[in-house]
């Protein structure tokens, strides 16, 4: 049995719940300590000069103290860093007591029980001593210690969530990429799959999302590869149905011609050549499916190729090099459609030219009528696409699949003056 590969989404969906829960607890944490830090080091300063306080309160008897609101003293105390400064007011509000770093002048305006705001510089809280004197204790922080307090506090948290969110964030964008590129694997062996070639399979996939697709693609490559077959068969079927009686048609017109009267040669001429150029279609057709797009490649000669062709009132000419590794089926059968081309456009010379370097180009130039730029740049476009439907003749789409076949293209030359079509084949060496 096989065993089910978890699907994208659920693997996904643990990896955020995963995360979450991290992101969570990692976060709280880093809350906590930076809280707990701040309020112990806040509350044991306080601690430290609630002692300080009760200290100097303690060195006098409250009712001895050296209060003179004329000239208040400060309390005694030990060398210290004051964090909380304290004053002692009496009734009218005027300093009797104070801390070493606390200003002479009262914080509060008048005499005030419980939390309140000096200006912006000391957050106080008020507390009345005892006794019938109704005197108040101050005791006050500084408002931008205060502050610093709390930014820090902000800064750290948010510096550390920040820092625990990028890392979540590249870990999801790693998980992401990992979860997501069978998808580009897939997506790729789409792109090269080819179902009527020879590893006509697709990968198989690792995912349980890709399944789907990966049987839809399959079943859509087998059924285009079974229809192009039957379209094969049919053609070639019909090419070599065609061919006999074509044959036959032509050596009875050829005798037609020499008993008619010669009224009739024009017409008969006219109906010859056309049965002619519909038995190198046939021909073309016939070599073009036998090999099923897939060239037997051997060493041959371009001349005997070519003698093979004979055309009425063409000339053809080789030059170059003219021995050369193809496929003499569809070589021919693709010049024979180039050539026939040129007949047809009132030409009277051909010369086929052939060069090698990396690859192996056959240029066919003719004397006709040519072809305009603006239909040349159009039919060159159709060719690299391969959309032949109602854009390319027969000639140059059978020579274009030729070509595709042989490893190369087709390119029509810019030419002032006649036409020239290069087949590129692919260099190949038949061993």
């Amino acid at each position: 049995m096989t065993r089910t590969t978890p699907s994208i989404r659920t693997r996904l969906s643990r990896t955020v719940i995963v995360i979450a829960l991290i992101w969570s607890l990692a976060v709280t944490a880093a809350v906590w300590y930076v809280i707990q830090h701040e309020v112990e080091e806040l509350l044991d300063q306080t601690l430290q000069e609630s002692a300080q306080i009760m200290f100097g309160l303690l060195s006098y008897d409250l009712r001895e103290l050296p209060a003179n609101a004329d000239s208040p003293v400060s309390m005694p105390a030990p060398p210290h860093l004051e964090r909380l400064i304290w004053q002692v007011v009496d009734s009218r509000n005027r300093t009797l007591l104070r801390s070493h770093n606390a200003p002479v002048a009262p914080l509060l305006a008048s005499p005030t029980v419980g939390l309140a705001d000096a200006g912006d510089a000391w957050r106080v809280y008020g507390m009345r001593l005892p006794g019938d004197r109704k005197w108040t204790l101050y005791v006050a922080q500084e408002a931008a210690e205060r502050e610093e307090a709390s930014v820090e506090a902000a800064q750290y948290t948010a510096g550390m969530a920040l820092l625990i969110s990028l890392g979540c964030a590249l870990w999801m964008s790693y998980r992401l990429k990992r979860e997501l590129q069978p998808v580009a694997d897939l997506s790729q062996a789409v792109l090269l799959f080819d179902p009527l070639g020879d590893a006509a399979d697709l990968p198989p996939v690792s995912r349980a999302e890709l399944a789907p697709m990966h049987r839809a693609i399959t079943s859509l490559g087998a059924r285009l590869a079974q229809r192009v077959a039957n379209e094969r068969a049919f053609s070639a079927h019909a090419a070599h149905a065609l061919r006999t009686p074509l044959a036959g048609l032509d050596a009875q017109l050829a005798v037609a011609m020499r008993e008619s009267p010669a009224e009739l040669l024009p017409r008969l001429t006219r109906a010859r050549l056309a049965a002619n150029r519909l038995q190198r279609v046939v021909t073309a057709l016939l070599a073009l499916f036998r090999s099923g797009n897939s060239p037997h490649w051997q060493a041959l000669s371009l001349s005997d190729v070519v003698a093979h062709l004979s055309f009425d009132n063409l000339t053809i000419s080789c030059e170059g090099i003219d021995q050369i590794e193809a496929d003499p089926d569809l070589l021919a059968a693709a010049l024979m459609n180039l050539l026939d081309n040129s007949a047809r456009h009132q030409a009277s010379h051909v010369s086929i030219v052939v060069s090698q370097g990396q690859n192996t180009v056959i240029q066919v130039r003719d004397n006709g009528s040519g072809i305009p730029e603006v239909k040349r740049l159009q039919l060159q476009q159709a060719l690299d696409a391969q959309d032949y439907a109602e854009r390319t003749g027969l000639g140059l789409m059978l020579s274009d699949m030729v070509a595709r076949a042989h490893g190369g293209s087709l390119q029509l030359c810019r030419e002032n003056q006649g036409c020239a079509v290069e087949l590129h084949f692919a260099t190949h060496h038949s061993t």
